[in-house]
């Protein structure tokens, strides 16, 4: 059975929808992956301005090693956002179905309370910045057993501080309150 060419409406219609994949790309998504290389961009720029580390106190790796590692690997997925689209319609999904719903206020109320608390780690520090990471959000997110909260921001942060400075030795920012590994 042949299809029916399409109307003039129809090829109108189309066009206008933005949030419809065009070809091999999808607008939005593209949208979002230069955003993401932009910021990427000016980061990468951030870490030419890291000042030397002296032998003494060097780890046998330059500061900006981890910083661009990360990055790179940001922008190695953020490669393939355009391109999402295609991936999941042969799984027979669709990606803009829930494109058209809003936030949750989970969504705005995590990064609030990860903003505030990422505001505070120069007075902070990694560890104890770690711990209400870890205290807070399982909390925000309605976890109720209380004492497995405490155990997790307590034991999570101390085992990532022991595994970076003992293993590793990289040592993390220790704050104004001097609680640092």
């Amino acid at each position: 059975m042949a299809k029916s060419p399409r109307t003039d409406a129809e090829t109108t219609s189309t066009m206008k929808n933005s949030t419809s994949p065009i070809g091999l790309v999808h607008p939005t998504d593209t949208a979002i992956a230069v955003l993401i290389f932009a910021v990427l961009g000016f980061l990468y720029y951030e870490t030419t301005n890291f000042d030397e580390v002296s032998a003494l106190f060097s780890q046998n790796v330059p500061p900006t090693m981890f910083p661009r590692i990360l990055l790179f690997t940001i922008g190695a997925m953020a490669l393939s956002l355009p391109f999402e689209h295609i991936m999941l319609a042969k799984k027979g999904k669709n990606i803009d179905k829930d494109r058209s719903k809003s936030l949750p206020s989970i969504t705005w109320l995590t990064m609030l309370l990860l903003i505030c608390i990422l505001a505070l780690f120069e007075y902070t520090g990694m560890l104890i910045t770690m711990f209400l990471v870890c205290l807070l959000m399982p909390r925000l997110w309605g976890e109720k057993r209380f004492v497995m909260t405490i155990a997790f921001s307590i034991g999570f942060p101390l085992i990532v501080a022991a595994v970076f400075s003992g293993i590793l030795g990289v040592h993390f920012e220790s704050g104004m309150f001097g609680f640092g590994i």
